[in-house]
């Protein structure tokens, strides 16, 4: 499996017209560069004949579908000198460790004691009638 940042994109119906149009060898081909284009950011080289075709009539919206995630990938991480939006998913955790997990419900539930307090005014020690 090939891990990569993007999580999806859209799926224009004219993808799917084209693709219907081709023969079944081709449908691979052009499936193939089309995915490897949007989620790794490969343009192809080795397209020929009705694959290359479809390929070529929906390179317009295939590269500026990329060009925008690459624009707000790079703008979030505008602070990273080189910053590479095609590079491969990091290993990260995804659930924080335990410890921290219980510091979360100690935090709620002394603010829901705070709630339940009565709330005192600078104002209640002053003489009435101001």
């Amino acid at each position: 499996m090939k891990l990569t940042k993007r999580k999806g994109f859209n799926f224009f119906r004219s993808y799917y017209d084209v693709y219907n149009e081709l023969s079944n060898k081709d449908k691979v081909i052009f499936i193939d560069a089309l995915l490897d284009r949007q989620f790794l950011g490969k343009k192809p080289k080795k397209l020929s004949g009705m694959a290359k075709f479809a390929y070529v009539s929906q390179v317009n919206s295939i590269d500026t579908q990329v060009k925008g995630y690459e624009d707000r990938i790079k703008s979030l991480n505008k602070n990273i000198k080189d910053f590479d939006p095609w590079q491969g998913v990091q290993k990260t955790i995804l659930t924080p460790p335990q410890q921290e997990k219980g510091k979360g419900k100690v935090q709620e539930k002394e603010k829901e004691k705070e709630k339940g307090k009565k709330i005192e005014h600078w104002y209640k020690d002053l003489p009435t009638g101001i």
